[in-house]
């Protein structure tokens, strides 16, 4: 029997990933040549779902840009979330482009030039916290949404949306409950609190989980350094920042898993034992909370679901104009593992 003809297959006949001829079959943006190559192929292949008639250049709903403040697809947090988007766009006929701004090394007045030639309808900003940038961007009059955002102090008279992890109530709880199963009140926080609005909030819900311990907890009892100019991911320096504490807390509360994983390096190299002696909890879920030992204690978010909230999102604000913003935030779940059960 004649297999039938894919995606995958022209693909493959081609040298071109899969999504980029599944563009060119659905009228989406890709170079002209490559379109070209992708329907002579289609055709010499007898390809049953072709349709010449729907197959033409410009035929997306909206034209939507994921502007980031770094490279994302090696990232093992935001390969799931990238995917979602992407995939959203696909399955709703948006075009999706990608630009990696760098304030050190791209002006903004040619990210500028870009989303005007682009014509952009729509733009996801991803791991973008640099105020300046912000603002600026929001000066350009496009609708805008912000997957995670600058931690605090942005005034703007626009318009736009954020979508987050609901971090304070995920962190308050796990911590009032941490207390009241080991009977421990002294924690310590681990990251740069004013990295993003996520950390932030972190930091806040592990303080107001504290509210109602025996023990008043200070600033100068967690490990706050400015990520610009402290390296989270030396378990030497960390282990050095730990023994600068008046006491060894019974849990570390950090910003990341790949925070809480450094720390537990630290705190091997201290000869502290995890979970034993001190509790270690992260954030975000991602490979090397579950594949080193200990395992990390976590919280995840549904990271296909927040693609689909911030892309329904983005839609949304343009196809309702000047509504007023808003911040949707999406519950996460607690997965308990060895770094904080005794």
């Amino acid at each position: 029997m004649k297999k039938a003809v894919t995606i995958k297959s022209i693909a493959e006949q081609l040298g071109l990933s899969r999504n980029t001829v599944a563009k060119a079959l659905n009228g989406q943006y890709v170079p002209e040549k490559t379109r070209e190559r992708v329907l002579k192929k289609a055709q010499e292949m007898n390809y049953k779902s072709l349709d010449l008639k729907r197959i033409e250049v410009g035929s997306a709903r909206y034209r939507i840009l994921l502007v980031s403040g770094k490279p994302l697809n090696n990232i093992s947090y935001f390969i799931p979330l990238i995917g979602g988007i992407e995939s959203f766009c696909y399955q709703h006929n948006h075009e999706l482009f990608q630009y990696i701004f760098n304030s050190s090394n791209t002006p903004f007045a040619a990210f500028s030039s870009y989303v005007k030639e682009l014509n952009a309808d729509g733009i996801v900003a991803v791991e973008c916290f640099d105020k300046n940038f912000i603002l600026k961007l929001l000066n350009l009059g496009k609708p805008v949404v912000f997957n995670d955002f600058a931690y605090s102090g942005l005034t703007s008279e626009a318009k736009y949306d954020i979508i987050s992890a609901n971090d304070e109530e995920s962190v308050r709880l796990a911590v009032k409950n941490l207390r009241a199963q080991y009977k421990i009140n002294r924690f310590t926080f681990v990251g740069d609190s004013k990295h993003c609005m996520s950390f932030h909030d972190r930091y806040m819900g592990m303080l107001l989980g504290l509210v109602g311990g025996k023990t008043a907890h200070s600033r100068t009892e967690d490990i706050l350094c400015s990520d610009e100019s402290f390296n989270y991911g030396s378990a030497e320096s960390i282990a050095t920042e730990i023994q600068k504490l008046r006491y060894i807390p019974g849990c570390f509360v950090c910003g990341n898993d790949f925070i809480a994983r450094t720390v537990c390096n630290a705190l091997r190299i201290l000869r502290i034992n995890v979970p034993e002696q001190a509790l270690v909890l992260g954030f975000d879920n991602v490979a090397d909370a579950y594949s080193l030992s200990p395992s990390i204690s976590t919280f995840s978010v549904d990271k296909t679901f927040m693609s689909t909230e911030t892309m329904n999102t983005l839609i949304h604000r343009i196809e309702s104009g000047d509504i007023p913003s808003r911040h949707v935030t999406i519950f996460a779940d607690f997965i308990k593992r060895q770094s904080t059960t005794r």
